[in-house]
């Protein structure tokens, strides 16, 4: 399948090779170095929640600092005839999510059905997802295909990256002192697809998809936690001819772009390249 086909749409499972795969076990040697007191499945279910992220945040600082990581990806982009010299991609963001998740005070605006442009993500961007511990059906997320062409209202316009990261950005702790004034984009009506798409997995798989997909994460109720690999990327000459999906309903402020960074040399996009993607998208 041609990488252009996320644009129209298209979705994919795919398999890791063995190589990919050496390079992401040391993710599960960190999740059962923080909860070694047993199954950390079970345990990140029964502990608090303030201390589970707590935990997440001592795992999410060993990956950044580890940056054979990302080695994983170039057997992928192989795969897909990507350049890894073109590629540009976002923190690799470990999330961990409870049996019975949906249940916490303030989890239902992070489990928000959204695209990832309402949150100021480039419409081309691609997204991977990779379960690193078992994820059943009807517990991981799901994708509304009908609406990849078809806009929905949304409070998107409300949203300002700027601010969003002065309050505490992706992945903040509940305890921020302005977590209170975030935004989380979301649909204003209900979401009605007669064909939804339901994402599961196990260590070894991933799931490839256009993030202007609108998706969503499903309640956990498998009785154990789920641990998963999201990553976000960009192709670098898809930026600078504009090639992608185009604005249907985004109305976001601001960019992710300067936060992506070269595969290989950690560089940043040039801002008039940058500025000139957001620009004929519609924001600002």
């Amino acid at each position: 399948m041609e990488i252009n086909s996320l644009y129209e749409g298209k979705t994919h499972f795919g398999k890791l090779s063995k190589e990919s795969k050496s390079y992401l076990t040391p993710i599960h040697k960190y999740i059962q170095d923080e909860f070694p007191s047993g199954d950390p499945c079970l345990l990140t279910s029964q502990i608090p929640y303030p201390q589970l992220q707590k935990g997440m945040a001592k795992i999410r600082s060993k990956i950044y600092e580890n940056h054979s990581i990302s080695k994983f990806l170039f057997p992928i982009l192989d795969e897909w005839n990507l350049d890894p010299n073109d590629v540009y991609l976002d923190l690799l963001r470990l999330r961990c999510v409870p049996n019975g998740f949906h249940q916490l005070e303030g989890a239902e605006s992070v489990q928000y059905i959204h695209r990832d442009p309402w949150y100021a993500n480039p419409e081309n961007q691609i997204n991977l997802w990779l379960p690193i511990t078992k994820v059943e059906l009807g517990s991981g997320f799901s994708l509304y295909p009908f609406y990849f062409k078809n806009p929905i209202e949304n409070n998107s316009h409300s949203f300002d990256y700027r601010h969003w990261m002065e309050t505490g950005g992706f992945q903040t702790s509940y305890h921020h002192p302005k977590i209170g004034e975030k935004i989380f984009p979301k649909p204003s009506k209900p979401v009605s697809d007669p064909n939804p798409l339901s994402v599961a997995g196990d260590f070894g798989d991933y799931f490839i998809f256009a993030s202007h997909h609108l998706h969503g994460t499903n309640d956990n109720t498998q009785g154990h936690s789920r641990f998963s690999l999201e990553v976000r990327l960009v192709i670098g000459e898809h930026i600078k001819n504009k090639i992608g999906p185009k604005n249907i309903d985004n109305g976001s402020k601001g960019t992710t772009l300067y936060e992506m960074k070269q595969l290989v040399t950690g560089e940043v996009l040039p801002t008039e390249v940058i500025e000139s993607f957001v620009n004929q998208s519609g924001l600002s």
